[in-house]
């Protein structure tokens, strides 16, 4: 594979040897430069997660993905540039409870003996630095702030700090992972017709001072100050928004889809509520 395509895009030149500041300065220009969305899923398209199908979609056609092809990506670059990686799943809990499958992929780095959560594919919440791992203290990523638990069966757990309270993400183990493993993940991600990126339009992108994400009907503009949230009532506005805010190109007749799929059923309902 050749990433020189992937570190022009993120304007960074190729790390002479593994270090800590690359692997921060990757994460946060990745997720600032390149936006999480599962399009391709609502659109029904073969989705690949060979290297070069993924190099393509996200970097050459800047059309982003979700995380099974973000830390791909990032993996097999990291990897490449002779960084020890490894492979981690895990469990979408979200603060909620649930009997739920390994459907996130992250990848587990190692510098100098010290090992740190790569995070480069969980949308609007994704932490846009390295987090230590084997650290209990809150950690700051750029406006937002992260700690890693563990639970009473040495799961390791990733937690938000938001402004209603401490707030669960995800939970993972260290047990050892292959790409076999991360393809049945896909496959139910965007296949089986329970999956929340099945039965739901997602786009977010971040900086460290910002978060935009749509959730369906809303459009939300995150920062240390607080939220703002809008409702996208018209194919025209989610067309303007992902143009202009998300800077994708798009068709206006897909546009007209998602919002007939998936905003109008539930912009109705939400007007209804607040009417």
């Amino acid at each position: 594979m050749n990433f020189t395509d992937y570190l022009n895009a993120l304007d960074l030149m190729p790390p002479q040897q593994p270090s800590l500041d690359f692997l921060c300065t990757l994460t946060e220009r990745h997720i600032g430069r390149f936006t999480f969305n599962n399009l391709a899923v609502l659109l029904q398209e073969d989705i690949s997660l060979e290297c070069q199908a993924v190099l393509n979609k996200v970097v050459h056609r800047g059309v982003g993905g979700y995380c099974f092809e973000h830390n791909k990506l990032a993996y097999e670059a990291l990897s490449y540039w002779g960084y020890k990686v490894r492979i981690v799943l895990a469990r979408v809990i979200n603060n909620n409870e649930r009997a739920v499958p390994r459907t996130h992929r992250i990848t587990l780095v190692e510098i100098e003996g010290k090992r740190y959560l790569v995070d480069v594919g969980f949308g609007a919440n994704c932490p846009i630095a390295p987090i230590a791992l084997d650290s209990q203290a809150i950690q700051s990523a750029g406006f937002e702030h992260y700690q890693i638990q563990q639970n009473t069966l040495g799961e390791f757990e990733l937690w938000q700090q938001q402004e209603a309270g401490p707030f669960l993400l995800y939970r993972f183990d260290l047990t050892h992972y292959t790409d076999a493993d991360c393809d049945m993940g896909h496959f139910y991600s965007h296949k089986n017709p329970t999956a929340v990126f099945v039965n739901n339009l997602v786009v977010s992108q971040k900086n460290a001072t910002a978060t935009f994400v749509i959730t369906n009907q809303h459009l939300q503009h995150r920062t240390n100050a607080g939220t703002k949230s809008s409702l996208l009532e018209s194919p025209q506005a989610l067309y303007k928004a992902l143009r202009q805010i998300f800077n994708l190109t798009i068709e206006q007749e897909v546009c007209e889809f998602l919002f007939a799929h998936h905003i109008a059923p539930r912009l109705t309902n939400t007007i209804e509520r607040h009417s």
